[in-house]
């Protein structure tokens, strides 16, 4: 047998009774402070002011509050009005340069004041549009009336460049914390203008802002989606740059599409073939359309049918339209897909050049076919006898 081996613990000495175990947290240290449980910290206790802006920017500041004042451009003081042009072309000068600065950005003051003079230049209440785009459609030869241009147009044209110098230089954060959804709405009402130049600068800055603003990119979607559905029944301006802005939004789709961009190509980009307005903006329409049927080209049957089932019925002019783009569809498919097309494509075009209507229709085209899977036109040896067979 081996030895026997004694272990001996070691137990610490018992602690005395009325002894306690000093504490090192940081709580008994602010109590050996103060020992009347009252614990002020400097950062609470001595509460800094907000920060007085720089002497340039409190000078900027002013410059954009003397911009709020509108001029009506009828009985105003020429002197007056031109000074208040001075001002913003030195406003824009200085956005301009703070964008080089290094962090490039705009003071949180100067911002707001910004703001604050768009909305007092900008928004304002769209009189009810002078002509309606419709009466373009009645004849081929008849010429556009003249667009109706802003008198205010060079101080407008002056804050929409500080807008869109404000959109580059401030960064997203900043933009995110000074414009709103109200904001964004009350600019997007702005598309009913009748002056052409103001859409178009419209047009590129809310556009850079859906860019900017990711966070409100849903919310912008669905307010140009309203917009386009209330022109299809009311008579308006603004389809064709709004449709512009969505032809870039709708070129940057994943594929697979989501069911949501799928829903605007039905609800809102097939019904407004319906408006009797549509030659002001079918160009863009169709480039919208062709994206869709690009991406996915099983939707092909359903943009079909849907452009047949909201074909018009005397209007010759849109029926010309509704062919052009009918043509280009097909051209984006396969010898498959067209197949199954073909058939309600060349009766509806059958039907359009046997009517009574298509003596009018002396600019189209009226015999179709197919070749090798595309879609080719042939003008008949007789006047407007038309059919529908496969070309030889």
């Amino acid at each position: 047998m081996g030895a026997e081996v004694e272990v001996v613990a070691r137990v610490a000495p018992p602690r005395a009774p009325g002894k306690k175990r000093t504490s090192t947290t940081l709580l008994h240290l602010l109590q050996l402070d103060n020992p009347d449980g009252v614990f002020v910290f400097a950062a609470a206790a001595n509460k800094l002011p907000p920060p007085e802006p720089e002497p340039e920017a409190e000078s900027l500041i002013d410059k954009i509050a003397s911009c709020c004042r509108v001029f009506t451009f009828a009985d105003d003081d020429a002197a007056e009005r031109d000074a208040k042009l001075e001002r913003l072309e030195e406003v824009l000068a200085a956005v301009r340069s703070s964008g080089k600065n290094q962090p490039p950005g705009l003071d949180h003051l100067v911002m707001v004041a910004l703001v604050k003079m768009f909305a007092a230049n900008l928004f304002r209440t769209m009189p009810p549009p002078a002509t309606c785009p419709s009466v373009l459609a009645e004849a081929a030869d008849e010429e556009a009336p003249s667009a109706s241009l802003l008198p205010s147009w060079p101080h407008l044209q002056a804050v929409y460049d500080v807008l869109l110098a404000v959109i580059a230089a401030a960064d997203a954060k900043a933009l995110r914390n000074h414009i709103d959804r109200p904001f964004l709405t009350a600019l997007l009402a702005l598309f009913a203008s009748e002056d052409p130049r103001e859409r178009d600068r419209l047009k590129t800055a809310y556009h850079q802002l859906y860019a900017k603003l990711t966070p409100e990119r849903a919310f912008m979607r669905r307010s140009m989606a309203a917009a386009l559905l209330a022109s299809v029944h009311e008579c308006g301006g603004g389809v064709a740059e709004l449709l512009e802005i969505c032809g870039s939004i709708i070129n940057g789709f994943a594929v697979p599409l989501k069911e949501e961009h799928r829903g605007f190509l039905l609800r809102v980009l097939l019904p407004l073939h319906r408006a009797r307005w549509l030659h002001a903006y079918h160009r863009q329409l169709v480039y919208c359309v062709l994206q869709f049927v690009h991406k996915e080209p099983g939707l092909a049957g359903t943009v079909v049918g849907g452009i047949l089932r909201r074909w018009p019925v005397t209007n010759c002019q849109k029926e010309v339209l509704l062919i052009d783009e009918l043509e280009e569809i097909v051209d984006a498919l396969d010898q498959r897909q067209f197949d199954a097309l073909a058939a309600p494509i060349c009766s509806r075009i059958a039907r359009c050049a046997t009517s009574c209507s298509s003596q009018r229709w002396r600019s189209g085209r009226c015999t179709c076919g197919t070749t090798s899977g595309s879609w080719r036109w042939r003008r008949p040896a007789a006047p407007w006898s038309a059919s529908c067979r496969p070309s030889s």
